[in-house]
């Protein structure tokens, strides 16, 4: 029985802190199905194993079992579940992807502007505002309150520092984003080892297996190589007193990650 079974890990993390671009890269091995939020919209099939295994207990499910026939796996393939806007009951194996917190800003920031009520000096923020409050219904729906009348800056500490100490509870292996733009293969080995998969070569040119201009989620173009240039985007999006804000009350938070925030600067420790 044991052999039909197909072990499930989670990639835990936080919104717009690279989880697409892992996920795109990863969806090229062999031996990896990425179970939903890899493309710009999800068929019924996997939305329905989503909500399935977002409360599955179990670490393996049989690749007999419902919610997992339509993926028609192979015996040695392992499911990948994205956990970004949820909190997983259970015990779960998988790693956390983490992100500087001025980054996860800026990228929140300038989701929206594409929407005729964009505006960055004023209601930028009034989407994520929403999300925020959906998303805390399944990762902490007490804390809501706390977020009432706060400033989108401040709403953001709140929401990072929850979400990202809550993940560290986990005592799961961090792969932080900087390094898989700055380091590539020696990062993507690092989360073979963790999925306990053999490294793949294909890995190193995953955007090349996409169709150009494909859209995945979160309005990510697939087909784009990895481009350190996101690295400082930050800082065309946000203004030094947003940094210093966040920088003073994450603190605590992004250094357990190993990041230094300083001087509208963000280094790793």
């Amino acid at each position: 029985m044991f052999k039909e079974n197909n072990k499930v890990y989670h990639m835990a993390s936080m919104a717009r802190s690279g989880e697409t671009l892992m996920l795109k890269i990863l969806a090229v091995h062999p031996n990896i199905e990425i179970v939903h939020n890899l493309e710009k919209n999800d068929n019924v099939n996997k939305e329905r194993a989503f909500q399935f295994l977002k409360t599955y207990k179990k670490e393996t499910i049989s690749r007999t079992h419902p919610v997992i026939r339509p993926y028609n796996l192979d015996k040695n393939k392992i499911l990948l579940l994205k956990q970004g806007v949820w909190k997983h009951p259970y015990p779960f194996k998988g790693f956390i992807l983490s992100r500087n917190p001025v980054s996860i800003y800026a990228s929140l920031k300038t989701y929206d502007k594409e929407l005729p009520q964009y505006n960055k000096n004023d209601n930028f923020w009034e989407g994520n505002e929403e999300r925020f409050f959906r998303w805390l219904k399944d990762i902490n729906k007490k804390s809501i309150p706390l977020f009432n009348g706060k400033t989108p800056v401040e709403q953001f500490c709140l929401f990072y520092n929850l979400r990202m100490k809550q993940l560290l509870d986990t005592k799961l292996p961090v792969i932080r984003y900087e390094d898989l733009l700055l380091n590539t293969k020696q990062t993507l080995e690092n989360v073979c080892s963790i999925l306990k998969i053999d490294m793949n070569d294909k890995l190193l040119s995953a955007h090349s297996y996409y169709d150009a201009g494909f859209e995945g989620h979160g309005k990510n173009d697939l087909s784009k190589p990895i481009d350190t240039a996101s690295l400082i985007k930050y800082r065309q999006d946000i203004s030094e007193e947003e940094f210093d804000f966040i920088s003073k009350n994450t603190y605590e938070t992004y250094t357990l990650y190993g990041y230094k925030l300083e001087k509208f600067n963000v280094e790793m420790l």
